[in-house]
């Protein structure tokens, strides 16, 4: 039965949602899914949750948490950790059926925590959805959030530079309502797919998004995918048409992506 609760997490309760009963019977398989964080993670929930209905229709046991200091769980953003989320995960692999195998999904950043979730976990498939490849980028990304957000604010102008050496300073920064702690920005420079270890994933699936399905993936998607290949890393990659319904002014739906990962997970 579909449902939402809570688990208890090592620095707090983490919400979940998902059904990790099958809908009563014996799941043959389990998913984690992974959102992204921040305003991010808002605009992706009703196209993760169209997945966890999708996932718990195959007669998967599937969860979608939240994980410390994000959404609905408890805790504070600002005092989020790396090694916090990684418990969460851990704990949310545990409440699946442990002796069925288990596909990971990650969104965005979502991506990166799944990916590093795989040097703990023997996992069937790793599923990146238009992941982001390092977590440096995010990063960036978040600064330039700060930055713009003060520029239309009229506030006094800051620079790239000044905000990475206030982070460094053990500031916390706050950005589009979040706390950005030194702690998680530290932690989230220290991710990059590129660098982790795939050993124990049997296939990786990479699914981007594009105006048109026909586009290929980005070059630096592409070199990644090479280089996986060259390791002799199993991994399929496909496009599908879409809008970047996280970045969206409106909500956005994107059925082609739920559509593409039930394909690549159960055959």
């Amino acid at each position: 039965m579909r449902s939402a609760f809570f688990l208890d997490g090592a620095a707090g309760r983490i919400l979940c949602v998902g059904d990790i009963q099958s809908n009563g019977s014996q799941p043959q398989s389990a998913a984690l899914i992974v959102a992204p964080f921040g305003e991010e993670m808002n605009k992706s929930r009703h196209v993760l949750a169209a997945l966890v209905r999708r996932l718990a229709d195959a007669g998967y046991a599937v969860l979608l948490p939240d994980l410390y200091g994000t959404g609905d769980s408890e805790g504070d953003f600002s005092d989020a950790t790396l090694a916090i989320w990684r418990s969460d995960i851990d704990k949310a692999i545990e409440a699946l059926n442990a002796s069925v195998p288990i596909d990971l999904i990650g969104l965005r950043a979502g991506a990166l925590l799944a990916a590093d979730a795989v040097s703990r976990h023997t996992v069937r498939s790793l599923n990146l959805l238009h992941p982001i490849a390092d977590g440096r980028q995010q990063l960036t990304q978040l600064l330039r959030l700060r930055l713009a957000g003060g520029l239309l604010g009229g506030e006094q102008k800051e620079t790239a530079a000044e905000l990475k050496q206030r982070l460094a300073d053990g500031e916390t920064l706050e950005i589009a309502g979040y706390g950005i702690s030194s702690t998680l920005a530290a932690d989230l420079e220290t991710l990059a797919l590129g660098n982790m270890s795939l050993g124990n994933v049997q296939t990786v699936n990479w699914v981007e998004l594009a105006p048109e399905a026909d586009r290929p993936l980005m070059p630096v998607s592409q070199r990644l995918v090479d280089a996986w290949r060259e390791e002799g890393l199993a991994i399929e990659a496909a496009v599908v048409a879409c809008d970047q319904f996280w970045a969206t002014q409106e909500i956005a739906q994107c059925p082609g992506i739920v559509d593409k990962v039930l394909e690549f997970i159960t055959g």
